[in-house]
């Protein structure tokens, strides 16, 4: 086994015509000299981001752009169980013959329909806090994890139930929780003890 590792990444062709070609070509079979050679090459020099896209004998500009997310891939040998392959987070676009170059090194758009324009929608700008609200903040959560309140706070612990009414309309309302009886002072135990006693038991005779 080579000691190599395995790289894989995800082919984004913009030309139908083209995506058809190569669709084509995977499905004959792979020992046929007949069909063109797919081949990929970038450019020695810059960033290596750009290269060209050859099928045959036409040419095609390449990029290659950051996903907005890591993709899994799996493969598997009996439709049943998964073996997780790689992490994917590049992809390589293909755009149509004589098309300018994409310069754009960042996916704007994810795989899956989902995730389209996945990078304006999901990640946004970190919000600018100053410093000392931050340290507040850690000191008032570390003082919450203790079970006490911050500084200038009150804890009120409040039970609700959910009640449903007569319409079927159902909401969040605190309980009421009803106070216990006092317990009965020894003057009150010995006035019922007193009044529960009625003499001596009678006995019927048959």
């Amino acid at each position: 086994m080579s000691g190599e590792r395995e790289e894989q990444l995800i082919l984004r062709v913009q030309d139908k015509d083209l995506a058809d070609r190569i669709k084509n070509i995977l499905k004959e079979d792979a020992d046929s000299y007949a069909s063109p050679n797919i081949e990929i090459h970038f450019d020695e020099k810059g960033s290596g981001r750009r290269g060209t896209f050859i099928l045959g004998s036409d040419r095609f500009p390449l990029a290659v752009q950051d996903l907005p997310t890591i993709v899994e891939s799996y493969k598997t040998y009996d439709d049943v169980n998964l073996v997780k392959t790689a992490n994917i987070g590049q992809v390589l676009v293909v755009s149509k013959e004589g098309q300018n170059q994409s310069q754009a090194t960042k996916c704007r758009h994810g795989v899956t329909p989902p995730m389209r324009d996945a990078r304006k929608r999901m990640f946004q700008k970190p919000h600018n806090v100053d410093s000392t609200t931050m340290r507040q903040l850690e000191e008032d959560l570390l003082v919450l994890a203790q079970g006490q309140a911050p500084k200038n706070m009150e804890i009120i612990d409040v039970e609700e139930e959910f009640v449903v009414d007569d319409a079927g309309i159902g909401s969040w309302q605190p309980v009421t929780k009803q106070r216990a009886p006092a317990p009965a002072t020894k003057k009150q135990k010995a006035k019922v003890a007193a009044s529960t006693s009625s003499g001596p038991a009678e006995v019927e005779e048959f």
